[in-house]
């Protein structure tokens, strides 16, 4: 085996350190804190043995660990992160190119983080430093909610800037939305930009675990890296709810659109129900609401405009072979394009018959591979009705390298 690349990561809702569903309101800051900058699970190892490139750790515990996770090695000869390619009970074996030949145990492991710095922490209120594409310094300011507000819905209002007042806590870019800059909770934010996770204000899940939420909220996914980060999950039990949101990867020679973009949703006060992605689904890019597609006069952000085939023709690929496309971003008011989304998440090319079904707990989203480098691929699927028939619009989530040659 050939060791696998380790900038991007992803997370599962239900990994042992983690444990928290959608609905998890209380449970969140800490949760991101460990996904992005901290890691998780950490445990001890008790030997290690190398043969060629395959290097087996032995722990003399049940380590939790799954495959496709990224580990952290604290070895004195042997420090660094590695994807973990297969696990037993309390062994976990990986690919490292030139490994010492002789290493000892006694050391510590962890899930890796996305490598996001926290530079600010107040209550609900966090800053990570992160990268732009351009490999710049960014900055996302997460507020989340308040553990005592009563009647909200469980969601984070999310600004995005350059600068920051880390006396303050506040986002000091002038392409920042003003009130994600500097609110000190999420009511605050009085243009309902946010991440939401949830469409009910109650707050009987606030401290669920990933088993208590399943049948509500189902899978939870975070794919990201130092770069991005998209999360896919639903913010419901019942017909099409299911959702995602992050930060998609952008570049543009716009000093004032030059960031990552924020892809949100406004669902009114968070005091109110939460609806459908596609009717509710924002795309900001500095403080520019954004559109992926456009008909006539009419902006889109997610069109569900479907193919005539889900498959490529078999004098093309005789394999059932579904491809995707990069977004192409538009200003939502002029229509003029802007750029697109460099990597992380791609528009899916289906029909609106063989497609995974977002009804589906098990298929929101679905596990597969890309058939140029093999590697992991969420699908989710997004709708705007609870019918059966419900129009919809499907993201591709690669965990790719999202920055060549960094």
């Amino acid at each position: 085996m050939t060791m696998k690349q380790t900038q991007t990561k992803m997370f599962d809702f239900s990994d042992v350190g983690l444990d928290f569903c959608a609905g998890s309101k209380n449970l969140f800051p800490d949760r991101f804190k460990k996904m992005l900058a901290l890691g998780y699970n950490t445990q001890t190892v008790s030997s290690v043995a190398v043969t060629g490139n395959q290097v087996v750790l032995t722990y003399g515990v049940n380590h939790g660990y799954v495959a496709d996770r990224v580990l952290k090695l604290n070895a004195p000869n042997l420090n660094g992160e590695y994807v973990i390619d297969s696990v037993t009970t309390n062994t976990v074996t990986l690919t490292i190119d030139n490994p010492p030949a002789d290493v000892a145990g006694g050391f510590t492991t962890f899930i890796a983080s996305l490598g996001w710095q926290l530079v600010y922490e107040q209550a609900h209120i966090h800053i990570y430093k992160f990268k732009h594409i351009d490999n710049t310094d960014m900055y996302a300011r997460l507020c989340f909610q308040n553990a005592t507000t009563t009647g909200n819905r469980n969601c984070i209002a999310v600004g995005i800037g350059r600068t920051v007042d880390l006396s303050l806590g506040f986002i000091t870019d002038e392409n920042c939305l003003p009130d994600l800059s500097t609110c000190s909770t999420v009511a605050d934010a009085t243009s309902n930009i946010r991440w939401d996770f949830t469409a009910s204000t109650a707050s009987t899940f606030n401290s669920y675990s990933y088993t208590q939420g399943y049948s509500i909220f189902g899978q939870g996914k975070v794919i990201g890296s130092l770069y991005h980060i998209i999360l896919l999950f639903r913010v419901a039990s019942g017909s099409g709810l299911s959702a995602f949101c992050g930060l998609a990867p952008f570049y543009s020679v716009y000093q004032n659109i030059n960031y990552p973009a924020l892809l949100c949703t406004n669902n009114g006060a968070s005091t109110t129900s939460a609806s459908f992605q596609i009717g509710a689904g924002k795309i900001y890019i500095g403080k520019q609401s954004c559109v992926s597609a456009y008909a006539g006069a009419t902006s889109l952000v997610y069109p569900t405009t479907t193919n005539s085939n889900s498959y490529l023709p078999s004098d093309i690929d005789d394999f059932n072979t579904t491809t995707s496309e990069p977004y192409r971003i538009y200003d939502e008011k002029s229509q003029q394009f802007l750029g697109c989304f460099i990597g992380g998440i791609y528009r899916v090319n289906y029909d609106s018959s063989n497609r995974p079904d977002i009804n589906s707990l098990a298929e929101s989203p679905i596990k597969t591979v890309d058939v140029d480098f093999n590697n992991i691929v969420y699908i989710q699927g997004i709708s705007n009705t609870g019918s059966s028939s419900i129009p919809r619009h499907y993201v591709a989530v690669t965990v790719e390298e999202i920055r060549i040659g960094h």
